[in-house]
């Protein structure tokens, strides 16, 4: 793919994200043709899937409508593959609702987790030239 296609893509994308975002059935419609694309594919499938990079790229809405696609028994591949559950207290839960919900807030606290910057960092860093 070439600059210009990139820009175009890109263009259409940004296109299609502001319509879903000025209408809600166009953005089920949307979230619900993405999945049925297999475009989200590039983050991963199965207990492979990059939940924290599909969250930070496309926000809770991708990792949700990626996460709808999958299997009961796919998302427990994920939570044990990410030790989501440790205490396994999901291991009797039937609803994908549930462990979607489960798979998301553990991956925001991690994704939180990792873009935070600890407030005297710099000076930490420095602290070897002192």
């Amino acid at each position: 793919m070439d600059g210009l296609e990139l820009r175009q893509l890109t263009e259409m994308f940004r296109q299609l994200g502001e319509r879903a975002q000025a209408d809600p059935t166009t953005a089920r419609q949307l979230r619900d043709a993405l999945a049925e694309s297999n475009l989200l594919d590039v983050y991963g499938a199965g207990s492979a899937l990059d939940v924290l990079d599909l969250l930070d790229s496309g926000g809770e809405a991708a990792l949700r409508a990626r996460l709808q696609a999958l299997q009961v028994s796919e998302l427990r591949e994920i939570i044990a593959a990410h030790e989501y559950d440790p205490e396994k207290q999901s291991a009797r839960w039937r609803s994908a609702a549930r462990l979607i919900d489960l798979i998301v807030a553990h991956a925001h606290e991690q994704l939180d987790a990792e873009n935070a910057v600890p407030a005297n960092s710099a000076q930490a860093a420095a602290a070897w030239m002192l």
